[in-house]
Parts: C-alpha cells; sequence; structure tokens
C-alpha cells in the first residue's frame, strides 16, 4: 500500500494513512536499534527482539531507566527510588534487562551490585522518541504526557553518546517545555562539552552558560529527528548548541549501522 492503494473487490479501497507511514518509520527505527544488538543483529520478527523491545518499553514506562541514566545505582536505591515496583518486579525487570544486554553489573558499593546502562539501552531513547512523536501526533484518550523526569532521563542517557568536532568546548543549556500538574515548565538539564566530548550532564537548568536551546517536547522530536525541522531555538554560542542538535540527530537516527 506505500506503492498504490489496495482494492479489495469492487468500492473497497485502502489507503496507508498519514499515521500508518508514522508506524513503518517507528518500526524501522526500532529495527534499526536491534540490528546494533551487542550479541549480534536481532532479526525484527524474531523472539529475541520481542524480548528486546518489551524489556526497553517496560524499563522506560517503569521509570527504571530514569533511575540508572544518571550513574550506576544499587538495588536498595533503586528499591527506594522507584515507588511503582515492589522488589521481586524490580528484579524482574533488572534480570531482563541484563539478559537482553540493556544493563551491566558494574562494581559493587555496600555490598550489594550496582548496575549501569549499556550504551545500547541508551540508543534505544531513538524507537522510544519515534514512538513518542507518534504519540504526540496521533493522540489517544488516555495519552501520558511528557514530563520533566523523561526529558532528564533523555538528555542523561543520550548526551555521553555524543562525538562532537574537537575545536567545540562550552556549557549548554538543553530545556523541553513540559506541563507539571497543569502549569507549564521548563525541564531539561545542563552539559559541559571539553574538546569535542560531553565530560558532565547535570539536570537542572540554572547558571550561567555559553549556549542554550529551548523548545516544546513535539519540537525536539521533529527537529532530532528531522534536522532540517529547525524548531528549537538557540542562543549565546550556536555553533556549540546546534553542534549538539546535529550530534542527537546523528547518533540516533541518521548513523547507519555497521
Amino acid at each position: 500500500m506505500l506503492e498504490r492503494p489496495l482494492r479489495m473487490g469492487p468500492g473497497h479501497e485502502f489507503k496507508i494513512t498519514p499515521g500508518g507511514r508514522e508506524m513503518l518509520f517507528v518500526a524501522f527505527v526500532a529495527e534499526r536499534w536491534l540490528q546494533s544488538a551487542p550479541r549480534g543483529p536481532l532479526r525484527f520478527d524474531g523472539e529475541e527482539a520481542e524480548m528486546a523491545v518489551a524489556t526497553l518499553v517496560e524499563g522506560w514506562s517503569s521509570t527504571v531507566m530514569h533511575a540508572l541514566a544518571a550513574k550506576p545505582v544499587g538495588l536498595d536505591e533503586l528499591d527506594r527510588t522507584i515507588e511503582n515496583l515492589s522488589p521481586r518486579a524490580l528484579r524482574r525487570h533488572l534480570v531482563a534487562m541484563q539478559s537482553s544486554g540493556q544493563v551491566e553489573a558494574r562494581g559493587t558499593a555496600g555490598g550489594g551490585t550496582l548496575y549501569a546502562v549499556t550504551d545500547w539501552l541508551r540508543a534505544g531513547i531513538a524507537p522510544l522518541a519515534a514512538a513518542a512523536r507518534l504519540e504526540q501526533r496521533k493522540p489517544v484518550d488516555d495519552l501520558v504526557p511528557i514530563a520533566a523526569l523523561d526529558v532528564e532521563a533523555a538528555f542523561l542517557l543520550t548526551l555521553p553518546l555524543l562525538e562532537l568536532p574537537s575545536e567545540i568546548s562550552g556549557s549548554c543549556r538543553l530545556g523541553v517545555q513540559v506541563r507539571d500538574e497543569g502549569k507549564a515548565m521548563l525541564a531539561g538539564v545542563t552539559a559541559l562539552v571539553e574538546e569535542g566530548r560531553v565530560v558532565s550532564c547535570a539536570v537542572g537548568l540554572e547558571g550561567e552558560v555559553d549556549a542554550w536551546a529551548t523548545a516544546s517536547a513535539a519540537d525536539w522530536l521533529d527537529t532530532v529527528i528531522e534536522p532540517d525541522a529547525k524548531r528549537v531555538s538557540t542562543g549565546g554560542n550556536r555553533h556549540l548548541s546546534k553542534a549538539l542538535l546535529s550530534a542527537l540527530h546523528a547518533k540516533l537516527f541518521g548513523v547507519p549501522v555497521g
């Protein structure tokens, strides 16, 4: 139906809608992510791929990914942070994420194992972002809006992956307009770049910075997915802020899988 309408008898013609095309794009981004799995490419229609995608989605919706976004965290701290999961359910989530290569054990603290996200999980923001844009464009009655916690986690997970030109350094505020309990607010992070590498990323938008980039959640999604949209407002050192926007697109949506 991408090429021509599908006819099934007189008067019965089916065409793919814009929403259907958007769904195909989400599937393409998910397949691309599956192709970069740490233990080798996963077949899109295979059981391992299905489990990997389900684990990614559950990790996000349960906020386990949010809790792990900033740094490696132990089980006790995760249990205190994530209130909507029982200890048993939390352990089940961690086992699934570890088995699929999305989380790894990294050292110990206080006698317990520390859990950290892998680069593959960080890259999983791409299919989540593509799905979020589809939801924004085709909202349903029970749609959960993008929250400040979602914005912060997405930046904390993706910014460490970026590679910028080595001559770029400075601080940049990345803000997203969201609504919290009906009130408009700006949520995001402040990133510090040194010689092309993001060396720190902190939640919050306070303090002096060299550059800034702000937009609504929908405009951020459009610009990162399709940079020609250019719907994110930038200021200060625009070379820095635009380099970050370009690098986000390249890492999540623009670089072919090797």
